[in-house]
């Protein structure tokens, strides 16, 4: 059987300088904004939860307190569907020292009378009415925050998701089997698209190659001096 991968385009995520200017704008509305008032700080910590664990739409409305650093004491988010849908996605520990200060500060802002913002259970966020995020809620609610970043034609999850595995392969040095965990895809062939987006220096990669590093080096160095006949008369064996 051949296997035809999906195709994307440049339009279907944001580049590097787009990244800097949407979380440019999140962290300003936030500085702005009074601090009794926390939609411009779960703005920040949906898109910035989204944008660096590449976390699908759904997935994203499961995810639980218990589910992140704050429950697992690990810089990761649980992702929980079937047995063949569940994966661990590692995130940035930038984006966990968020999610803390975010469960501690600003969630129970957003909790209902009688709520305890101690049980784990709950959605790490809930939407206006204090109600768990279903998929078209969320959808709009990026939709929103995106558009008024400038990026209205483009705006949605998606877009969010693809700019993860652009800069997932980008910056790990074209790690395909860790970008196809992260994103949870079946099969390589589909993770490869983000390949033809990133330039990569085929001379420079060559050299690596015929290159050893550093430390293998020396440890083959410290290998030779180890297994070097000692000085001196050696007694035959008789």
């Amino acid at each position: 059987m051949v296997f035809n991968p999906w195709r994307i385009t440049r339009a279907m995520f944001l580049e590097e300088h787009e990244v800097e200017s949407l979380l440019a704008r999140l962290s300003a509305r936030v500085r702005q904004a009074p601090p009794d008032d926390p939609t411009s700080r779960v703005d920040e910590l949906i898109v910035r939860a989204l944008l660096f664990s590449g976390l699908r739409n759904s997935e994203f409305c499961q995810l639980k307190v218990a589910d992140t650093i704050v429950g697992t004491g690990k810089s990761v988010f649980l992702v929980r569907g079937t047995p063949r849908e569940d994966r661990t996605v590692h995130v940035p520990q930038v984006l966990s020292d968020l999610v803390r200060r975010f469960v501690a500060d600003i969630r129970p802002l957003s909790l209902p009378a009688g709520v305890s913002p101690r049980d784990p259970k709950l959605p790490l966020v809930l939407n206006e009415r204090g109600k768990p995020y279903e998929r078209t809620g969320l959808y709009r609610r990026v939709v929103r925050i995106l558009s008024e970043a400038n990026l209205a034609r483009r705006a949605s999850v998606q877009l969010l998701r693809h700019t993860y595995g652009y800069l997932a392969y980008k910056r790990s040095g074209g790690n395909l089997l860790f970008v196809q965990r992260q994103l949870g895809h079946a099969h390589p062939m589909v993770t490869s698209v983000y390949a033809e987006f990133v330039n990569e220096p085929y001379d420079k990669m060559a050299d690596a190659v015929g290159t050893p590093p550093a430390n293998d080096v020396h440890r083959e160095t410290a290998r030779r001096r180890a297994v070097r006949k000692p000085r001196g008369r050696v007694k035959r064996d008789l």
